[in-house]
C-alpha cells in the first residue's frame, strides 16, 4: 500500500492521502451530508448511510455503491485504515454530490434537443456476436425508434448518422456541439467473451483525474488531461443515471444491472454537452441475443432511453426551491460522533478544487504509516512542506492542515508517478466500445 499523506483542507473537510489518492473521512462525509451511518465500519460486511433523499450501501475495499436500487462504481475502492473510513474525494464532487444535491451548486441546462448517435456504421459492423444481427443495425434501429419517440413528445432531434455509413467520432459529437442545449446519447451494444455475461451498463465521461471503471481502480497516467467533456461532468452524471434507472428498474424486462461507469470514450470526451454512451445488453449472451433479434424488445430499449431522458429533462426545468437537499444556511443535524448540537453545512464550493499539476514542492508532508500501512520508505519526491504533527489521541495518524486552503494550488504529491495501489476485479470486465481508426 502507498504512503499516508497529509492533504490542505478547509473546514468540514478532513482529507487523508493514500498513495495518490486523496480521500475524506467519512465522519466529515456524513457531517455535510446530513447522513446517518453505523457507529462502527465492520471491514467485513457492506454498509447503509442514509438520509432524507435515500439510502446507500457501501463496502470497504469496494469500488460498488448502490442507490435506491442501482448500482454505481466509483473511481476509487472505499478504504479502512487504523478503523477510519475513507471516501474516495474525487467521487465526494463527482459522483456522491450529483446523487445526493443534483443542481444545487451547478446551474440547471434546460434541454432543448437530442443528439441520438447510432454506434459504428458502414464498414464498422462493430460487435457481431450475436448471427443474423450486426451492432450497427441494432443500434441504428433502436436510434430510430427512439427519435420517434422524442418526436412524439416534441422534443427536437438529429441523428448523427441518416444511413449505414461510417462517422468519425468527433463529427459525431460535433452534432451535439453546433446545438447548444442539446444532449448527446449514443446508443451501443456489448459483447463478452464469456456468453453468460448479460446486462445493461451506462458510460459518463470519466473527470479529470479520476481512473475509467474498467482501469480497477488504477491510475495509468491518462487521468490529469481534461477535456470539452469534462465541463459537463455533473449533467453527464445526472444524464447517465437516468437513463440507467431507467431501464434496470423498469417494471417488466428490466436488464441486469452492471452499474453507472465511466470511460473515456472519444465521442463523450469531444462532446460540448451533457453526453452519455449506452451499452443495451450483450449481443454475445443467447437470450439478449434472441430478444434483440425482436422488433419488440429493440422497441423497449428505446422507450428506456426515452424515459431516462424525460427523467433528466424534468430535473432541468424544477424550480430551484424543489431540490432534492438545500444545505447552504441550513441547519442540519450532527451525525456520528459528537452528534448532538446543530451546525450550518457549508457549499461544497469549500472542498479544494481540482486543478491542473503544478511543479511547486509539495503541499504535504509524509506521515509515518502504522500497522496495515507497512514500513515502506516514502519516495523523496513526496516529502516537503511544513512540518506535519499527527493528532494526539492516536485515532489515524494524521490530520488536515489547520491553514486555510489555498485553492489556487493542487496537491503536488500527485505529480509522484509510482505505481498505484493494486487493482480490484469487476464483478465482469466487458469489452466496451473498441476504438477504430486509430482512436
Amino acid at each position: 500500500m502507498g504512503m499516508l499523506v497529509s492533504a490542505q483542507a478547509g473546514d468540514p473537510w478532513d482529507v487523508v492521502r493514500v498513495g495518490r489518492v486523496d480521500y475524506v473521512t467519512l465522519a466529515s462525509f456524513l457531517k455535510f451530508y446530513g447522513l446517518q451511518g453505523p457507529g462502527e465500519i465492520d471491514p467485513r460486511r457492506s454498509f447503509d448511510l442514509t438520509g432524507p433523499a435515500g439510502s446507500m450501501n457501501l463496502s470497504v475495499d469496494s469500488r460498488e455503491m448502490r442507490w435506491k436500487g442501482s448500482r454505481y462504481w466509483l473511481s476509487h475502492a472505499v478504504r479502512q485504515i487504523d478503523g477510519i473510513t475513507l471516501i474516495p474525494r474525487v467521487d465526494l464532487v463527482k459522483t456522491f454530490d450529483p446523487i445526493l444535491r443534483p443542481n444545487v451548486e451547478i446551474p440547471k441546462q434546460p434541454l432543448l434537443g437530442v443528439v441520438v448517435d447510432p454506434g459504428h456504421g458502414g464498414g464498422d459492423q462493430g460487435t457481431r456476436a450475436a448471427r443474423g444481427l450486426n451492432e450497427k443495425d441494432a443500434n441504428f434501429d433502436v436510434s430510430r425508434r427512439l427519435v420517434k419517440l422524442l418526436e412524439k413528445a416534441g422534443i427536437p432531434w438529429v441523428l448523427t448518422r441518416n444511413k449505414d455509413v461510417y462517422v468519425d467520432h468527433g463529427d459525431r459529437s460535433k452534432k451535439a456541439n453546433d446545438r447548444p442545449g442539446y444532449i448527446f446519447v449514443s446508443i451501443h451494444f456489448n459483447e463478452d467473451s464469456d456468453r453468460a455475461t448479460t446486462g445493461w451498463e451506462t458510460y459518463a465521461l470519466s473527470p479529470q483525474y479520476a481512473p475509467s471503471t474498467s482501469s480497477g481502480g488504477t491510475l495509468i497516467g491518462d487521468e490529469d488531461e481534461i477535456w470539452p467533456g469534462n465541463q459537463y461532468d455533473h449533467q453527464n452524471f445526472l444524464l447517465a443515471q437516468a437513463i440507467h434507472r431507467a431501464a434496470v428498474l423498469s417494471k417488466s424486462n428490466a436488464p441486469s444491472d452492471r452499474g453507472v461507469k465511466r470511460a473515456r470514450f472519444k465521442v463523450l470526451r469531444l462532446a460540448r454537452s451533457p453526453s452519455v454512451l449506452v451499452e443495451g445488453g450483450f449481443m454475445s449472451n443467447p437470450r439478449e441475443s434472441s430478444l434483440l433479434k425482436t422488433e419488440a424488445y429493440r422497441q423497449q430499449v428505446a422507450e428506456w432511453v426515452f424515459e431516462g431522458i424525460l427523467a433528466y429533462k424534468r430535473s432541468q426545468e424544477r424550480p430551484e426551491d424543489t431540490a432534492r437537499l438545500k444545505f447552504a444556511g441550513t441547519s442540519v443535524p450532527e451525525t456520528g460522533s459528537g452528534a448532538g448540537t446543530n451546525r450550518t453545512v457549508p457549499k461544497l464550493e469549500q472542498v479544494p478544487n481540482f486543478r491542473p499539476k503544478t511543479n511547486g514542492s509539495p503541499a504535504a508532508a509524509v506521515v509515518s504509516p502504522t500497522g496495515s500501512l507497512g514500513s515502506k520508505k516514502p519516495d523523496s519526491a513526496e516529502i516537503g512542506g511544513p512540518e506535519f504533527r499527527p493528532h494526539m489521541n492516536g485515532s489515524i495518524g494524521v490530520t488536515a492542515s489547520t491553514q486555510k486552503p489555498n485553492l489556487a494550488h493542487t496537491n503536488s504529491a500527485e505529480t509522484v508517478a509510482k505505481k498505484a495501489e493494486p487493482t480490484e476485479p469487476e464483478v465482469r470486465r466487458a469489452i466496451p466500445v473498441a476504438p477504430r481508426k486509430g482512436e
